[in-house]
């Protein structure tokens, strides 16, 4: 496994970094499911970012509930012998974030933010959300938004896409430097490289409006008072690799690879 992440041309492979970012997504679930059964988590999880030379930089957690919902993964530089760089083709840094999971600590949480999605086409007015653009935010600011790749699966993926635009559209609040700022937001969204694993569907057909009205009732059963949803409208985000996939059967089929 670690002979196959050595390799450089390896990651001019579409599949092979779909790979990579599916096991890094794994691992996030995993630091979750283990910190549930009060054990060592990056211990279990390790196996999932170690083979491809990425650390764990940085857990996202959700300060009502302490649970796992993303985490920055950095990548180990190890110059080659007579200088020279390693991987060029790897993303330098990796923000990941897990899909829903319906287990007693974390499905009230985890079902709301669904819900929302579903019922507003966003995912503003989530707690969970400031936590995460602040990282992306911190992330480019280190490595470069060319050096960042954000991934996700199910619920995650809209995380991943949701902050991506939320970047895409801030900007200073000054007056003066407003367009120069909302310019180099949009530029920085579009320049990140997406993986995005069954992404919900941001478009629903005129059919499910009864499904959309039922969620938005159930949201604000689950929970009221839910801030507006604002418009995002920077530029299309470019870089974007979609997936509708199981990540469990990725996860075989990344196995059988390595």
């Amino acid at each position: 496994m670690a002979a196959a992440s050595s390799c450089s041309s390896a990651w001019r492979d579409d599949d092979y970094r779909r790979m990579v970012m599916a096991c890094l997504i794994e691992a996030v679930y995993l630091l979750e499911l283990e910190r549930q059964e009060r054990r060592d988590a990056a211990a279990v999880a390790q196996q999932w970012w170690k083979p491809f030379s990425y650390r764990l930089a940085h857990e996202l957690v959700d300060e009502r509930d302490g649970s796992v919902f993303g985490a920055i993964f950095e990548r180990d530089q190890q110059p080659a012998v007579g200088g020279g760089g390693g991987d060029g083709e790897a993303p330098r840094a990796v923000i990941a974030f897990r899909g829903t999971l319906l287990r007693g600590p974390t499905i009230r949480r985890d079902v709301e933010d669904e819900l929302r999605l579903l019922a507003r086409n966003s995912l503003r007015g989530s707690a969970r959300l400031a936590g995460a653009l602040q990282a992306l935010r911190a992330t480019i600011e280190r490595f470069g938004s060319e050096n960042v790749c954000l991934c996700g699966h199910s619920l995650g993926a809209g995380f991943a896409r949701q902050v991506a635009r939320m970047l895409a559209s801030s900007s200073l609040p000054s007056p003066r430097h407003h367009h120069h700022q909302q310019h180099q937001a949009t530029a920085a969204a579009a320049s990140l490289e997406f993986h995005l694993f069954n992404a919900p569907y941001l478009s629903l057909p005129m059919g499910v409006r009864s499904v959309v009205k039922t969620a938005d009732c159930l949201l604000k059963a689950v929970r009221t008072g839910v801030a507006a949803v604002g418009r995002w409208h920077g530029k299309a985000l470019k870089n974007v690799a979609y997936a509708n996939c199981i990540l469990g059967y990725t996860r075989l089929e990344s196995s059988r690879r390595l």
